[in-house]
C-alpha cells in the first residue's frame, strides 16, 4: 500500500480539501462528518470510517486514529491546522507499514533528546524497562522478521502516551516526513526526531 496511491495530485487534492474546510470554518471537534462539517478525519475523507484512509489514501488506518486523537486533544487554533500539517508531512508513494512507521513513532516518543520520555526519567527500574522497550523497537525495525515482544515489553508500550501532546504531534510529523527515506537505520531516525 503506497501513500496517496503514488499520486501527488491525490495528496494535493486532499490538502486543498481540508484547507477549504478550514477556511470555511467547517473543521470542528466532536463529530466525524455531519452537515458539511467534521473533524480532521471527517474533513479528509468525508466520513467517520477510519479504514477509508487505507482505501482512499493508502495511509494505514492506525495513523488515522493517531491523527484523530491528536486533533481532538489540541487547543482549537492548533487543531484547525492539524489536518493540513498531517497530510503535508506524509510523502507520496511510500509504504508506511514497510517503514515500520508505528514502531518508529513510539521509539521517537520514548527517545527524542528534548521531548522524549526516557531523557526525562530518573534512574531506576522503570527507566531500565523503558530502555528495554526502546531497544526492542530498534531491533524489530532493523530485523526483517523480528521475534514477538515479551509481555513485559507489551505492557510498557502505553508509556509513549505519557509524552506531552504537542510533542507527540510534532514527533509524528517528523517521523512521517522521515519515512520518505526508509533506508534510515533506527538510530538515525532517533537522532533526527
Amino acid at each position: 500500500m503506497l501513500t496517496f496511491h503514488g499520486k501527488q495530485e491525490l495528496k494535493d487534492q486532499r490538502i486543498a480539501q481540508v484547507r477549504a474546510h478550514r477556511l470555511a470554518d467547517q473543521i470542528v471537534k466532536g463529530q466525524y462528518w455531519e452537515d458539511g462539517k467534521g473533524c480532521a478525519v471527517g474533513c479528509t475523507i468525508h466520513s467517520g470510517n477510519h479504514q477509508d484512509y487505507e482505501t482512499e489514501l493508502g495511509i494505514p488506518v492506525e495513523l488515522a486514529y493517531v491523527e484523530d486523537r491528536i486533533f481532538e486533544s489540541l487547543p482549537n487554533g492548533q487543531a484547525l491546522m492539524w489536518p493540513e500539517r498531517f497530510l503535508e508531512s506524509i510523502p507520496v508513494g511510500v509504504d508506511l507499514r514497510g517503514t515500520h512507521i508505528n514502531k518508529r513513532y513510539v521509539l521517537a516518543l520514548l527517545t527524542d533528546e528534548k521531548r522524549g520520555l526516557i531523557p526525562r526519567m530518573k534512574k531506576g527500574e522503570a527507566k531500565t524497562e523503558t530502555l528495554e522497550l526502546a531497544n526492542f523497537l530498534k531491533e524489530s525495525i532493523a530485523e526483517p522478521s523480528p521475534s514477538a515482544a515479551p509481555q513485559k515489553i507489551i505492557d510498557l508500550a502505553d508509556l509513549a502516551d505519557l509524552a506531552d501532546l504537542a510533542d507527540r504531534a510534532e514527533i509524528l510529523l517528523e517521523v512521517l516526513a522521515a519515512s520518505a527515506a526508509p533506508h534510515l537505520s533506527p538510530n538515525k531516525v532517533e537522532s533526527r526526531a
